[in-house]
């Protein structure tokens, strides 16, 4: 293989129809794909390069951090990626037909691509169609899915207990089944949602228009709020809590001056945060129902300073270009004294399921270090409030 000759747009092509085996040139070109992936991480390895163009079936045989896959967004359903249960830690997918389990303990990344039948999931997923009736959470992970809708068919989705998932702008008929543990938020869905056979954790819905069951093999432990837009049908057995907050039920009275939800009245939301967690970035308060105006936040710090690796803190909204609160200056661990107050004054426009997040860098504090966080905002429509 000789070094000075090229690949186009710096990746290796692959294709189970036309490729061929072996490394030597002009195997991986478009001109000659490869059919093997083995061979293609031998070409990736020689010319240093971390991008497969996928054309085809695949099924990964090795583990396969840190590359990244480009497809060709068919809908074929036998023109797929098989994950084949390999580690894809820091791995970004993008227009493929994902199938297979994902390996490991890593996050991936899923852009525009259809989830066929993807078990064991952990990372990020944005504009993806969710296909078929096999999707499942890995226990004890995180889980992001922004704009992620239920195609073709109803989708159901196996919560496990994940540290933490969110679906964000989600819509389609989707049953969420056997949560057993864990934080699952449904931010801003819209169609039919079921909620099949939980027995613990917190399960929060933000509703945008959707016909919500509660199943009556929830029992247990768990917790099921649900604010926004919704009608619910209620079904769920012994030991579980359901908190319905929708549109219909509680904003009947919403016509009086004294509501905290009238449009332009000013209203508090309180939470806490713990920041004996490691790096990542935690949830504060979500907007419910309809847009409001932050006003002010403030954080207060508890007693002693928050020692291990903690570097710094700051909080911003989730948006694409994002509202800072806080910022990483302003959250320096200098900063981060006994009972100090950090707080912020302004306008913010948050959307429905617009997310107010507290980001952690460095690491840990030394032990549980609970900050008290206090918003005030206003209802840019009657019934908007941050939860």
């Amino acid at each position: 293989m000789s070094s000075w000759q090229e690949l186009p747009l710096a990746r290796v092509y692959f294709d189970s129809v036309t490729g061929v085996p072996g490394t030597t040139w002009p195997i991986g070109t478009p001109r000659v794909p490869s059919d093997v992936i083995a061979d293609v991480i031998a070409i990736c390895t020689a010319r240093n390069l971390r991008v497969i163009d996928v054309h085809g079936a695949l099924v990964l045989g090795a583990a396969m951090a840190h590359y990244d896959f480009i497809g060709h967004r068919h809908e074929d359903v036998t023109d797929t990626l098989d994950l084949g249960g390999q580690d894809l830690d820091g791995s970004i997918i993008s227009r493929c037909i994902i199938t297979g389990a994902q390996g490991a303990t890593g996050l991936l990344t899923l852009e525009d691509c259809l989830v066929y039948a993807l078990t064991n999931f952990q990372g990020i997923a944005n504009y993806c169609d969710l296909y078929g009736s096999a999707m499942s959470l890995r226990n004890a992970s995180n889980a992001d899915l922004h704009h992620c809708n239920s195609v073709h068919s109803n989708l159901t989705i196996t919560v496990n207990a994940p540290t933490r998932a969110s679906f964000k702008e989600m819509s389609g008929n989707c049953t969420f089944t056997a949560q057993n543990g864990g934080v699952l938020y449904i931010r801003g869905f819209k169609g039919t949602l079921v909620i099949d056979a939980m027995t613990d954790g917190d399960c929060d819905i933000y509703a945008n228009g959707a016909d919500i069951a509660i199943n009556a093999n929830c029992i247990g432990t768990g917790t099921i709020n649900i604010y926004g837009n919704a009608r619910v049908a209620d079904a769920h057995g012994a030991g579980t809590t359901v908190n319905d907050y929708t549109k219909e039920t509680q904003l009947d009275g919403i016509e009086t001056a004294a509501d905290p939800l009238v449009m332009g009245r000013a209203q508090i939301a309180a939470t806490t945060i713990d920041l004996d967690q490691g790096v990542g970035v935690y949830n504060l308060f979500t907007g419910t129902a309809q847009a409001v105006i932050l006003e002010s936040l403030n954080i207060k710090l508890p007693t002693g300073a928050p020692g291990g690796t903690l570097t710094s803190i700051s909080i911003e909204t989730d948006d694409a270009t994002q509202g800072i609160i806080i910022s990483l200056a302003d959250g320096d661990v200098a900063n981060l004294l006994t009972e100090a107050d950090l707080g912020w004054t302004g306008t913010l426009y948050i959307r429905v399921g617009t997310g107010i997040t507290l980001s952690i860098a460095g690491g840990p504090s030394v032990a549980d270090y609970i900050c008290n966080v206090t918003a005030k905002c206003r209802a840019v429509v009657s019934g908007g409030y941050l939860a």
